[in-house]
């Protein structure tokens, strides 16, 4: 069961690493998630929503002529209504907007993770257990 929970978590994370080197970028919370992700080797360019203080829109405004985003909100409720309202706004700006690892990643990782900043923990611990129960 460990062994098929990482091969699918190391698919997800190489899927986020080709899609981020192809210029594509991630839009995340907080300055955390991004060190996370980084961990992850994820090299790409990463835009913090709440990094600067700044409103949603503000936010947003700044993606202006930007082709396509990745969402990597966190996975509880806040997060949620987050990745909700940032695929509508910048859907209805043109922006192509992928929450599909979003969506894969949640379900992967169900209960055990809330937050971006979560995942290099949680894929060590599936790593440790896959090791340790075949």
């Amino acid at each position: 069961m460990y062994a098929r929970k990482l091969e699918e978590a190391e698919r997800l994370f190489g899927d986020l690493r080709e899609m981020s080197d192809k210029g594509i970028p991630i839009i995340v919370e907080g300055r955390e998630d991004e060190k996370a992700l980084r961990s992850l080797n994820v090299n790409g360019t990463i835009h913090c929503l709440k990094a600067r203080g700044e409103t949603r829109f503000s936010f947003v405004d700044k993606l202006t002529g930007t082709e396509d985003v990745i969402l990597l909100t966190d996975f509880d409720r806040e997060g949620k209504e987050l990745r909700l309202w940032l695929y509508d706004e910048l859907t209805r700006r043109r922006i192509r907007t992928d929450d599909k690892l979003w969506r894969r990643i949640r379900a992967l990782a169900k209960a055990e993770v809330h937050a971006v900043e979560e995942l290099p923990s949680f894929l060590r611990t599936i790593k440790t257990r896959a090791l340790a129960f075949g």
